[in-house]
């Protein structure tokens, strides 16, 4: 949803003031007696040099122009005092209200329709929100200060120059109407600047990480990558200034344009005040303080237009991508207890958002409770798009999938009752202890007695107690591959769920081990319905059935010995990775 300034600010400023009122507050308070002290200063100055001047004069004692000296000074003092603590405070309320932003920004993730994710535009979208948080504080801190600050300084001094001479009024505004101008110039760009360069910056963050994260570098750099990835970086990099590049000389041209016009307001000002200082319309304290105070204004119109409200209106599209995450659809399932693990698909299509294609095709199967299951096929059959939608993750587009006798759509799930240890398991930056224990914090188990069951070794293996941090940037320990997948595995098992899903997640194990705790598995899961996804057909003579699946559709179903003996899809399969060992 596209939203003009105005309607971006009503919808943003209510929901980053909320969560730090108290502290705006208290700022907004002190930031009036800051703005106050500063037009003070300008009225003062101009009392402090007419004493001066009265006193050369004769028609003024000594002791009136040191109460004014006097005056100025404190008033200065008290002025600088302010602003010190404005700057402090200011920053202590925006980084405290950026942090319950981003809570919330998170929590309001949480919350979101999975396969939402799968989408391109709601990543960079994503992507955006992100930044959009921050600049909505942002926003926020710049509209306190415009009420509470510039606007009593300049109505104190409008007054002031209206006093004195309405013309500098009239000039003053010559200045400043251009800088307002020109901001609305970039607010009018900014938006459409950010949405042509959200996806080439996710791009260039894409080929960036390759080359810098701990993940990826290894690889990268034995592979010889690194150039490869630095040129892709080098043309995103350049896609993305080019982009900017278009907006930003339009903007500049403008801008050139609008400081001439400024420039000629100011020598104006300086010649309304040099001619009605002859004339004697105006003292020379009030020539002083007045010709002293217009680059103040001018500076503190330039701050809060062209750097405050000119870098808001610039990533404006980011607020507006941080409020339409905010207020996109969320995931209203409420999670139902199941009453046994058995599992029915009658006729389930999907298909993933921007896909030309369904993933999964008119699938039906029924699965009975405590039975073992193994579902397999070729790479891109649909065997994890399937697991996804078995867990409730996604919903199915048509057909129904019931799980123990509850029917899975957009408003429920069965979280509670399943568990499942994915081929892309996470590796959580936690103790040993946390990472088991994560997939049921209330339980009362013994987790090191499910970790002994994985790998009873673990203590030797892992050279790690409960409380070490699996991870090297926390002072902890990293990991193999086949370590990671023991732990993973022993967490899908600690939670005591009524159903048990395998998705291939023993591919950095050796078979002999992945033999053994596939049976570890199976006794682990015994009165549980345990599902089983797998391209390694050796694994799939373990289990009571088997689901063959072949370009998103169920071909063959049946035990190990029945499918090899009708000489299919599974016969031909199995005859093919027997020849990886045979050969």
């Amino acid at each position: 949803m596209n939203r003009n300034f105005f309607q971006t600010f009503r919808k943003a400023y209510p929901l980053v003031y909320k969560p730090v009122w108290k502290e705006n507050l208290l700022l907004s308070f002190v930031d009036i007696f800051h703005g106050l002290s500063f037009a003070a200063v300008v009225i003062l100055t101009q009392r402090f040099f007419d004493s001066i001047s009265e006193g050369i004069a004769g028609t003024a004692a000594r002791k009136e122009v040191i109460i004014a000296a006097a005056a100025l000074i404190a008033c200065q003092i008290v002025s600088q005092l302010l602003n010190g603590f404005v700057n402090f405070y200011a920053d202590v309320v925006r980084e405290k209200g950026y942090g319950r932003i981003c809570v919330l920004l998170q929590e309001k993730v949480s919350r979101l329709r999975p396969v939402d994710f799968e989408k391109n535009s709601f990543l960079t979208n994503l992507e955006m929100a992100d930044q959009g948080a921050k600049d909505a504080c942002e926003m926020v801190d710049t509209a306190n200060s415009v009420i509470t600050f510039y606007v009593p300084y300049f109505m104190l001094m409008g007054i002031y120059m209206v006093r004195l001479d309405w013309g500098l009024l009239s000039a003053l505004l010559l200045v400043f109407l251009p800088v307002l101008f020109t901001n609305l110039v970039k607010m009018h760009f900014g938006d459409r600047i950010e949405r042509q360069i959200a996806p080439v910056r996710r791009e260039a963050e894409a080929y960036e990480r390759p080359l810098t994260t701990l993940e990826n570098y290894r690889e990268t750099r034995v592979l010889g990558a690194a150039w490869y990835f630095l040129r892709l970086y080098r043309e995103a990099v350049g896609k993305w200034n080019q982009t900017a590049w278009k907006y930003r000389k339009r903007e500049a041209a403008i801008n050139l344009g609008l400081n001439c016009f400024s420039f000629l307001a100011y020598g104006g000002i300086l010649l309304l005040l040099v001619s009605g200082c002859v004339r004697g319309d105006i003292s020379v304290g009030a020539f002083a303080a007045v010709f002293s105070s217009i680059d103040v204004m001018f500076l503190l119109m330039e701050e809060i237009f062209r750097d405050s409200l000119g870098c808001l209106s610039q990533n404006m599209g980011r607020v507006n991508n941080f409020l339409n995450l905010m207020e996109s659809p969320e995931s209203r399932q409420v999670s139902v207890e199941m009453k046994n693990g058995t599992i029915s698909f009658d006729d389930v299509s999907f298909r993933y958002p921007e896909a030309e294609t369904d993933c999964l095709k008119h699938v039906s199967f029924r699965i009975a409770d405590g039975e073992t299951v193994a579902v397999v096929g070729e790479n891109g059959a649909g065997k994890t798009t399937l697991a996804r939608i078995l867990l409730g993750v996604y919903p199915a587009d048509s057909g129904s999938v019931t799980i123990g006798g509850v029917v899975l759509d957009e408003k429920t799930n069965c979280f509670h009752s399943v568990s499942a240890v994915f081929q892309k398991f996470n590796r959580y930056k936690l103790s040993l202890e946390e990472n088991v224990r994560i997939s049921d914090l209330h339980s009362t188990e013994n987790w090191e007695e499910t970790l002994r069951k994985v790998d009873s070794g673990w203590k030797t293996d892992f050279q790690a107690d409960a409380q070490t941090v699996l991870s090297r940037d926390f002072d902890g320990v990293d990991l193999s591959g086949g370590q990671w997948q023991k732990i993973a595995i022993a967490r899908g098992i600690y939670k005591k769920s009524k159903i048990l899903l395998l998705d291939e997640p023993t591919s950095a194990i050796d078979p002999i081990q992945e033999s053994r705790l596939y049976q570890t598995f199976l006794r682990a899961a015994e009165g549980r319905t345990c599902v089983i996804i797998t391209h390694r057909l050796g694994l799939a003579k373990i289990a009571d059935r088997v689901i063959v699946l072949k370009e998103g559709k169920v071909v063959e179903n049946g035990s190990h010995k029945e499918l090899l003996e009708r000489g299919g899809e599974y016969s031909r399969m199995w005859e093919a990775q027997a020849g990886w060992y045979l050969s």
